[in-house]
């Protein structure tokens, strides 16, 4: 009987130590910083600058090396554009080599050209550190979404949605443009307005061009507009 109900405590020690560790866990995980605040919409219902000529700060064919940007077999300059492609199975951002401003807009022409199609690239905004930033993306099905990403943990604004304006397909090549004003994020697809969110995070930050983590994706005619 003694032995027994000694069996018994060592058994709940055991079970109580081991809920604690999996707790001690699953609150390592809770700990990551929270989602920032954010509101989206797939209908563009605020209205929204749009770029003049004289508004300019930036702007590449992106077909040749250029000044400032990373040089590297991610980030390589090519008569076609500007191929990035994965850095150890992870989706690699290339940074323009200008600090915008809060208010701007970046358009590109994108293609990708190999891997899965269902993963996202495209335009990275208001980076702000390392594995922070706002990202615009499509994917070969003909789909876009938008999610900011914090520490390198992404949060959703907007799921993965389909819309008449992407090109979709393999190789198929679309302009995308991001509208940055204030809080109001505009999101444009070959010149249609495809979705609208409110970001209550950094106002402002680097921009970046992001591949996939499994292919190549090439980008052209880069533009950075103050608005």
């Amino acid at each position: 009987m003694q032995f027994r109900a000694w069996y018994r405590q060592i058994s709940a020690i055991g079970i109580v130590t081991l809920l604690a560790i999996w707790l001690a866990g699953c609150g390592a995980l809770v700990t990551s910083a929270p989602p920032p605040q954010a509101t989206a919409s797939t209908a563009v219902i605020k209205p929204y600058p749009t770029p003049s000529s004289t508004q300019s700060l930036y702007s590449s064919a992106l077909t040749a090396q250029a000044a400032g940007w990373a040089s590297g077999p991610e980030c390589a300059f090519t008569s076609h554009g500007l191929a990035i492609r994965p850095n150890g199975g992870q989706a690699y951002i290339c940074f323009a080599p200008t600090s915008p401003p809060t208010d701007l807009s970046v358009t590109v022409t994108v293609q990708q050209t190999s891997g899965t199609p269902t993963h996202a690239f495209g335009i990275a905004i208001r980076h702000t550190a390392p594995k922070t930033y706002a990202f615009f993306g499509i994917d070969g099905r003909g789909h876009f979404a938008f999610t900011t990403v914090v520490n390198d943990v992404s949060h959703t604004v907007i799921p993965f949605t389909p819309n008449a304006a992407i090109h979709a397909g393999a190789k198929a090549t679309n302009r995308l443009q991001v509208i940055a004003s204030g809080q109001t994020i505009t999101l444009l697809v070959n010149g249609t307005p495809v979705g609208q969110a409110t970001l209550s995070t950094a106002a402002s930050g680097t921009v970046g061009l992001r591949g996939i983590n499994d292919g190549e994706v090439v980008f052209q005619h880069l533009s950075i507009a103050q608005v």
